[in-house]
């Protein structure tokens, strides 16, 4: 019975197709296999496939960001504090051409965080409001120190009139941003207190410093329009700001008593306003406001803001688009504790027509998720406010740092596809501020944000999970700028972006915007219109680099061998490649030629000819602008090479592998023989 047994067996190894014997892997089958990986990456990395100008434009990109990497490795700017860097940063000729690519919307931004405060105040200098201008500077300035105020009679003590002071411009940002503060602060943090920052901008104000001047109408909407230029001129064309209630908002009467507007008053003057900008200024898609709450509101509190919001809404539903919730998440209430007056606010946006909907902060911690908050705790981890967020079907999270701890999660948000708002300066400036001593003496400081190192920063892995992501500014007036540049900056030196990354961002930032689809269509074609501009205008410049320094050199080929009667791809590894930008590439292979392409600043592709002669080694070069590259290499024809391709990894069979699977069979055959014989 056994012997009947194995003789079955060897009859099914015979007529099967089971490889007992590994097959022989050569240098062809692993390129063929290391191929096919590579394109199955970029796949995933670009979803917009690039056209030919925009395929120049992106091995332009290429050579800018390699300088700049090339100048700072060793200082690399994402690495560093941002506060020191930034002059560095914006004289950048990379960044420099960062600016001019049309970057689409911007929808995680604080409306009254978002100008630089250099121009902010430039522009009530040059206003009669400058006369009324007052800083809180004196001994008894304890808890607003440095705050600014608009007077026109009974100044309280403690405050100085600015206008022929000894104040200048310069002195009050350095005292009234975040960067300002910290390159002035002298009392050393704890390196791991993650509070710190956020500490240190809460004790000085540094998000309320202009709180009161922003309620003057006159001075708010010279502060819109001064936002809305800065962000064309940074080539931002919409802006999702998010903002307090409405209501705030004053003027001063023939007695210099303040006089109150309300919100449907100054909804309205906005409407106005915006009508008359969008025409002086067609480039502009829209501005729209997402109306938040404070993290430390009570439960009394939120359920009057969001009544409140819902009926201001339905008058406004094109303008106010959304409800979040703001403040330190580690020092605040959970969405869970505000639970049931968020469903109603959830109930009401389900109804609403998609004119209104929930968008959450959610995740901006680097706490594990075991964490409970001390403060404002409600028993309830930080990290499930991204439980709640999507239980309340969040349209999009803001920073979302503390997912990429669950990577469980990543596809149930992106069939969902739920977009995460990415604020990468954010992410790095608010954290903490570590200082070195020796003797104790002060030596150096540096900065440990929720993200201290932006190449670490999960952005880019939820980029590269298929996620869609937004890259936003969050505060950046209150930190000492007002450009979008700057995030787009230092996300590609620190995540190796191409253009294909940075244009999918901006496709992103219209396409999960809060605008109403007709306006969303509108906003596609702007950026489209400004997206072509730029793609010519970048083309032009990249086909007319010289690189007189750079010599083309060719260090390596793969695969060095193959079929002589089949094209195949070859590719050319080397240095200054960038000297064919916009060139014609001709490959030669002997005395025979094929086109190249450039696929990157290292890579070269070359298609071999089949070959007419019984030639097997020749020389292979390159042919650019009526010069020729010697390689230095030889490349192999060979008679023939049978590939077979599992569906998984391609591996080849060469004519030994084949004589060991026919020697197998005969093996197999001659000992079943031998079974049978004895029996």
């Amino acid at each position: 019975m056994n012997s009947w047994i194995i003789i079955g067996f060897l009859l099914f190894v015979l007529f099967s197709n089971i490889n007992l014997l590994p097959l022989p892997f050569n240098q062809y089958a692993y390129m063929l296999a290391r191929e096919k990986i590579k394109q199955h990456d970029r796949a995933v990395q670009a979803q917009n496939n690039l056209t030919a100008k925009e395929k120049v434009v992106n091995l332009y990109l290429e050579v800018l960001r390699a300088r700049d990497f090339i100048d700072t490795k060793h200082y690399f700017f994402p690495a560093r504090p941002i506060e020191s860097e930034m002059e560095n940063i914006t004289n950048s000729p990379f960044y420099q051409f960062l600016t001019r690519l049309p970057k689409g919307g911007n929808l995680h931004l604080h409306e009254f965080q978002v100008l630089d405060r250099r121009i902010f105040l430039e522009s009530i200098v040059n206003s009669p409001e400058y006369n009324l201008l007052y800083i809180c500077d004196q001994t008894s300035c304890v808890t607003n120190k440095y705050y600014l105020k608009y007077f026109t009679k009974n100044v309280p003590n403690g405050w100085t009139k600015v206008k022929n002071s000894n104040w200048t411009i310069s002195d009050i940002v350095k005292k009234t941003t975040l960067t300002g503060m910290l390159n002035d602060l002298q009392t050393p943090l704890y390196p791991t207190d993650t509070e710190a920052r956020w500490d240190l901008a809460s004790q000085y104000g540094a998000f309320r410093f202009y709180a009161d001047l922003v309620k003057h109408n006159a001075t708010r909407f010279r502060h819109m329009q001064l936002i809305l230029d800065q962000a064309l001129e940074d080539n931002v064309q919409f802006l999702e700001l998010r903002r307090g209630f409405f209501g705030n908002l004053y003027y001063f009467d023939e007695h210099g008593l303040q006089q109150p507007i309300n919100a449907t008053e100054e909804l309205n003057y906005l409407l106005k306003f915006k009508k008359d900008y969008i025409s002086k200024h067609p480039k502009l898609i829209d501005f729209l406001f997402i109306i938040y709450s404070s993290r430390r509101s009570s439960k009394e509190a939120l359920k009057t803001q969001i009544n409140n919001l819902i009926d201001l809404q339905r008058s406004f539903p094109d303008f106010i688009r959304g409800y979040d919730m703001v403040g330190e998440e580690d020092q605040g209430y959970t969405i869970l504790f505000h639970s049931d007056n968020l469903l109603h606010a959830f109930n009401y946006s389900q109804h609403s027509n998609n004119t209104f909907n929930l968008l959450f902060h959610a995740g901006e911690t680097n706490w594990p998720e075991e964490h409970i908050p001390s403060n404002y705790g409600d028993g309830v981890s930080t990290f499930e406010n991204i439980y709640d967020a999507l239980v309340l079907r969040t349209r999009r999270i803001g920073h979302g740092l503390s997912l990429a701890k669950r990577p469980d999660m990543f596809e149930y948000i992106r069939e969902r596809q739920i977009a995460i708002e990415v604020c990468p300066t954010s992410n790095q400036i608010l954290g903490k501020r570590c200082y070195i001593y020796f003797l104790i003496v002060h030596l150096y400081l540096f900065d440990l944000g929720y993200v201290a190192d932006l190449r670490n920063h999960p952005g880019i892995v939820y980029h590269r999970s298929g996620i869609p992501i937004v890259l936003a500014g969050d505060d950046p007036g209150s930190f000492g700028y007002n450009q979008l540049s700057v995030d787009f900056y230092l996300a590609t030196m620190a995540w190796g972006l191409s253009l294909a990354d940075l244009k999918q961002f901006a496709w992103n930032s219209i396409e999960y915007s809060s605008l109403p689809e007709r306006k969303k269509r509108k906003g596609f074609q702007k950026w489209e219109y400004q997206w072509n501009r730029f793609i010519d205008s970048s083309y032009r410049v990249a086909c007319n680099q010289v690189f007189p320094d750079i010599k083309m050199n060719i260090s390596d080929m793969l695969p060095a061998y193959g079929p002589k009667s089949k094209s195949i791809n070859v590719t050319l590894y080397g240095s200054g490649f960038e000297l064919a930008i916009c060139k014609t590439i001709i490959c030669r292979f002997g005395n025979q030629t094929t086109h190249g392409t450039m696929v990157d600043l290292n890579e070269i592709i070359c298609s071999t000819p089949i070959q007419q002669y019984n030639l097997s080694d020749v020389p292979i070069s390159l042919f650019i602008d009526n010069k020729v590259v010697p390689s230095g290499l030889t490349y192999t024809f060979v008679p023939s090479l049978s590939v077979i391709d599992d569906g998984t990894l391609t591996t080849t069979t060469s004519s030994i592998g084949r004589k060991l699977v026919i020697f197998r069979k005969e093996f197999v055959l001659f000992v079943a023989i031998l079974f049978i014989v004895r029996l």
